[in-house]
C-alpha cells in the first residue's frame, strides 16, 4: 500500500532543479570572480575554485562550507555575503526538490 502522492509535481520539481542549477552556475561564477579579484587570500584558501575547471572534492567542500556557514563571519563586502546567501538559497531549493523527486519516485515504485 503506497502513499498517495501527486505525481504531477515531478515535472515541477525537475524544472526547479534545472533552473536552480543554471542559477547556481551564474551566481557561483560571479562569486569566484569577486573573490579572485578582491579577496585573493580567501580565494586561495578556498582552493582557487573555477566554474568549469576540474575541482577536487576538498575544494568543493571548502566552497560549500564557506557558502553555508563561514561567509557571514568573513571580512568581506556585503556583495559577497549576498552572493553567498543567494547560493545558499539555491542549494536549499535544489535539495528540497531533489528530496521531493526521490519521494515521488519511490512512491511511484511502491517503495513507500
Amino acid at each position: 500500500m503506497g502513499v498517495n502522492l501527486n505525481q504531477e509535481m515531478m515535472p515541477v520539481f525537475l524544472a526547479l532543479m534545472v533552473v536552480a542549477a543554471i542559477a547556481w552556475l551564474i551566481v557561483s561564477n560571479r562569486l569566484y570572480t569577486e573573490l579572485r579579484l578582491n579577496y585573493p587570500w580567501l580565494y586561495k584558501t578556498l582552493g582557487s575554485p573555477k566554474l568549469f575547471m576540474k575541482k577536487s572534492l576538498a575544494t568543493n567542500l571548502k566552497v560549500i562550507r564557506f557558502i553555508l556557514k563561514d561567509a557571514d563571519g568573513a571580512k568581506v563586502a556585503p556583495d559577497v555575503i549576498r552572493l553567498c546567501q543567494g547560493l545558499r538559497s539555491l542549494f536549499y531549493i535544489y535539495m528540497i526538490c531533489l528530496a521531493g523527486s526521490l519521494i515521488l519516485l519511490l512512491a511511484k515504485m511502491d517503495w513507500i
